[in-house]
């Protein structure tokens, strides 16, 4: 079963992943590591760890070997709300989800990472990664650092860290436990601040229900001078009906808001395909101030709505993206029975840049603040006022 398990995965990346090899992640590398421990797993379960893995150190939160058990980790950035850096062999923490439990604890921007989950922030990795810190790129023991930090499914964490010279241990909640409350909440939150209209998405981009809810939305904020459109919560991702639904209402003409890649026909038939996808006008039109915001968990369709904006010539804020790299397919593994996702197509902006090489134009290192103390949206709202 394995050898005939692992050609059929080889096969599925080698041809469909348009990630296979970029800065950072030699694709043939990865697999040639974990061929060994692939051929000798002894049951179908253990092979798909051993995925896992390899999918771990592709550092793409967009590639997921399923299905996932109470052993497996969290899903960045969906089930996640802390973002870190890894840099000369430490972690600092970069941003903290607005409303996690790690937030209401009092966890803050600028904490050093000491233990995680009792390990320190290199063992934490290796565990993840399935290898040695020594033998991974900077992108890689990032990702393995963050993937580290969401935790396990359904489990409590438990973290160490240094702040000046003290040092203080948390006991952390599940983040899955948030990325539940949230899709109990509607599509849109609106709120105002005098002119200024804010509507803040809830990880609803995939749900076709949100055409309308924001359609209405928006007719209930045509009398403001300013909008501020929030996508700091949509972690999930979600589909371009539901994103073209909401640009359509800020262009008078069909205007081009990404660039698709598909690496697949090339490496398969010789063929390159490329092409370009469009927003069209959609009423009711918005002809005020309009800045939106995004940040390290604004996923996928959240990525692609901030390059959108940005071509529309629409200011952007915030700090960098969560990088989930191109267009999401799910294939099914019959030798394993894996359900892997997978994306099967570039991503680019009009300028023909990477999707995940996208900054906001007014940015922050960290996009979030605790309740009250939120900078980036009160410097957006000062901005379209």
């Amino acid at each position: 079963m394995a050898t005939t398990a692992w050609q059929e995965f080889t096969t599925l990346l080698r041809t469909r992943y348009a990630y296979f090899t970029r800065p950072g992640v030699e694709g043939e590398a990865i697999l040639t590591a974990f061929a060994p421990a692939a051929h000798a797993a002894p049951t179908k379960a253990a092979f798909r760890d051993v995925l896992q893995l390899v999918a771990h150190n592709f550092a793409d939160p967009h590639f997921i070997v399923g299905p996932l058990d109470s052993t497996d980790y969290n899903v960045v950035p969906t089930s996640s709300d802390l973002v870190a850096s890894y840099r000369d062999g430490q972690g600092h923490l970069v941003d903290v989800r607005h409303e996690s439990d790690a937030e209401q604890q009092g966890l803050r921007p600028g904490a050093q990472l000491v233990r995680v989950d009792g390990l320190s922030p290199r063992e934490a990795i290796e565990r993840v990664m399935g290898c040695p810190v020594a033998t991974l790129s900077p992108v890689q023991r990032e990702a393995g650092l963050n993937i580290a930090l969401a935790g396990v499914r359904g489990h409590s964490r438990q973290l160490t860290v240094r702040v000046g010279r003290q040092r203080r241990t948390y006991t952390l909640r599940s983040p899955g436990e948030q990325a539940q409350r949230v899709r109990t909440l509607p599509p849109v939150r609106v709120t105002q601040r005098g002119n200024v209209a804010i509507i803040r998405f809830n990880n609803s981009l995939g749900n076709n229900a949100t055409i309308a809810a924001f359609q209405a939305a928006l007719q209930q904020v045509q009398s403001s001078t300013g909008l501020v459109l929030d996508f700091r919560n949509t972690p999930s991702g979600g589909n371009t009906t539901v994103a073209r639904s909401i640009l359509g209402h800020f262009v008078r003409v069909e205007q081009p808001y990404q660039v698709h890649v598909v690496p697949s026909e090339q490496r398969l038939y010789g063929v390159p395909r490329k092409f370009v996808e469009y927003v069209l006008p959609l009423a009711p039109y918005y002809a005020g101030k309009v800045i939106v915001l995004g940040g390290h968990w604004t996923g996928s369709m959240g990525e692609g709505l901030l390059i959108g904006f940005a071509a529309l010539g629409v200011p952007t804020a915030g700090s960098e993206l969560a990088h989930l790299l191109g267009a999401l397919f799910n294939e099914r593994l019959t030798q394993c029975d894996a359900r892997v996702d997978l994306g099967e197509e570039q991503l680019l902006q009009v300028t023909g840049a990477p999707r995940e090489a996208f900054v906001p134009a007014y940015y922050r290192a960290a996009s979030e603040g605790p309740t009250g103390q939120d900078a980036l949206l009160e410097q957006s709202i000062q901005l379209v006022q």
